[in-house]
């Protein structure tokens, strides 16, 4: 009987906050239905699990193959992990190396007894059940091993996982996460998937991995490593890392599991995690130590919109001048001109491969007056009238941080001026996935680009405005956001529409049907009065969800 009466008084006072909070929306004659949530409070991850230890390995071969660049991938991970607040005595670190000069970070070599005994030994040793333990392989790869040590055995993800298997039933902690740089590494996660695990591996199980833009390190470590520093979490890191080793020109299509099913996930163009059922463990964990304050390292901003420039039969010259910003100081800011059209070369040799050729220029852009605005020119020689290349730009701090890569395109024509705008605009709902039902807050994101200039994106749900933004005259564009309260919305299927518009007056739009599912599903609803003139919002249930559940399969 209470439980019932106790129903009952929180239904009467969601049905009195909802009428009220209708009646304050039309006070101020919004013209959104929707709520615009300034009175909302998305569930918020308070990111508390501390990893308690780390094992890097960093492989080798017989013919020394890209020795240095693994080396450095391994460096830059163990200066990372120091960094979020790890001590030294918290990570194990094997390398083909033991040396004090050329790695001084290096604890043991990298052969099978050794990691063996790091999983097994040592790290049972420092991590309890209630924690958690974080592995980084760092090698050459082959389809289901890897390469440790010259004359050695490859590690097979069959002995690698028996290791794992060990290791919880010694130390009770069931926690792990796994980051594999590899050709093929993907070729693991069937054998090591596991409840509690978080995999991330570099690459797909039919594809190689390639190096950075500078082959100084692998592609994709640079870019999730930096992600890390800057406290992303192990998943935006990742989305990050898949769109910096596409916008290079990499196929290799990294790969996630966290959902525990043996088969991975990566995210396509224009998408986000969770993907597949994969993300959403790992979009809510950093890699840290410690609790620690988190602000991007390096950024790079104001990058023109596309560029023409004259075309000449013989020599056509170009200039570009961007921004740039960073807290840790700038090192180096390169411009690299993709042929449109161009496409790499995947080996099959599972040795980490560059995937620059002679197609692609890169040039240096300087900041004589040291403002963070750099520029630089250059020629192509013998170009057809026409011609376009994408043009990524990429900024590196003083501590071998890459940003973010943020693109744009140079086009020759005859005059040099824009011509006559006849493309639509492209746009995009990265967020949510196809397929889920939604609960709770939840963030709708859309995402516009033109071929010349957007002037606007908008985002309607059932036909009716939420959200719009104008864009900026600069690339990168924002994306477009609106966090939506379903609970303010009938049960069942709503529209979600994204449009996009150009400066020419061209527009495009794409829509996508979604379930609103609240049932069995604690709203927070919020009870407004008014004191003094002033509005105040206190939540009449203290507990926040948000949800996307997947729907079920029909047998």
């Amino acid at each position: 009987m209470k439980a019932k009466t106790k129903q009952v008084i929180i239904l009467v006072t969601l049905v009195i906050t909802n009428l009220f909070c209708i009646g304050v929306q039309q006070y101020f004659q919004s013209p959104v239905q929707a709520e615009d949530c300034t009175s909302c409070i998305k569930e918020v991850p308070i990111f508390n699990e501390l990893q308690s230890a780390w094992i890097i390995l960093v492989g080798d071969t017989a013919d020394h193959n890209a020795m240095m660049q693994l080396q450095n991938a391994g460096n830059m991970t163990y200066e990372v992990l120091r960094g979020n607040g790890f001590t030294s005595e918290q990570i194990f670190y094997m390398g083909p190396e033991v040396d004090s000069i050329t790695q001084p970070y290096v604890n043991w070599s990298s052969t099978t007894a050794s990691l063996e005994y790091a999983i097994k030994t040592w790290a049972p040793q420092h991590v309890s059940s209630s924690q958690s333990l974080g592995i980084v392989l760092i090698s050459h790869g082959d389809t289901d091993a890897i390469a440790l040590m010259v004359g050695g055995v490859p590690l097979w993800k069959s002995t690698f996982n028996s290791y794992l298997d060990t290791f919880e039933a010694t130390s009770g902690c069931k926690r792990i996460i796994l980051i594999i740089e590899a050709c093929y590494s993907g070729s693991f996660i069937d054998a090591v998937s596991k409840d509690n695990r978080i995999i991330v591996t570099s690459a797909h199980k039919f594809n190689g991995a390639a190096f950075n833009v500078l082959r100084t390190n692998g592609a994709f470590t640079e870019s999730f490593w930096s992600s890390i520093a800057s406290c992303d979490t192990i998943g935006r890191a990742f989305e990050k890392a898949v769109i910096h080793v596409r916008n290079i020109g990499s196929k290799q299509k990294p790969v996630i599991d966290d959902n525990h099913d043996g088969l991975g996930n990566t995210v396509p163009p224009y998408s986000i995690l969770p993907l597949g059922g994969d993300g959403n463990d790992a979009l809510n964990v950093k890699i840290q130590g410690v609790h620690t304050e988190c602000y991007p390292k390096i950024e790079v901003g104001k990058v023109p919109l596309h560029i023409y420039e004259i075309w000449d039969p013989f020599s056509s010259v170009f200039n570009i001048e961007v921004e740039v910003g960073s807290s840790t100081g700038i090192s180096k800011v390169l411009a690299r001109f993709v042929p449109l059209g161009w496409e790499p070369v995947d080996p099959l040799d599972g040795y980490l491969y560059p995937i620059n050729d002679a197609s692609i220029k890169m040039v240096e852009l300087e900041s004589p007056l040291m403002n963070g605005v750099y520029s630089g020119d250059g020629a192509f020689d013998g170009l057809a009238i026409g011609d376009t290349f994408k043009v990524n730009i990429i900024a590196y701090d003083e501590n071998g941080m890459v940003s973010d890569i943020v693109n744009t395109y140079l086009s020759f024509n005859a005059d040099g001026e824009a011509p006559p705008d006849t493309e639509i605009p492209s746009i995009d709902i990265i967020n949510p996935p196809p397929d889920y039902s939604l609960s709770g807050i939840v963030e709708l994101i859309a995402q516009g680009d033109d071929n010349q200039e957007l002037e606007s994106i908008e985002l309607y749900i059932d036909g009716l405005l939420v959200n719009s933004s104008v864009m900026p005259d600069y690339y990168p564009y924002p994306t477009l956001q609106f966090m939506c309260n379903t609970s303010l919305y009938d049960e069942g299927m709503h529209n979600i529409t994204a449009v996009a518009i150009d400066k020419a007056g061209l527009s495009n739009q794409t829509s996508m049907i979604v379930k609103f599912d609240n049932l069995n599903n604690e709203i927070v609803y919020y009870v407004a009065a008014i004191v003094g003139g002033v509005i105040i919002i206190i939540p009449s249930i203290a507990i926040v969800r948000f949800r996307k559940r997947i729907k079920k399969r029909k047998k």
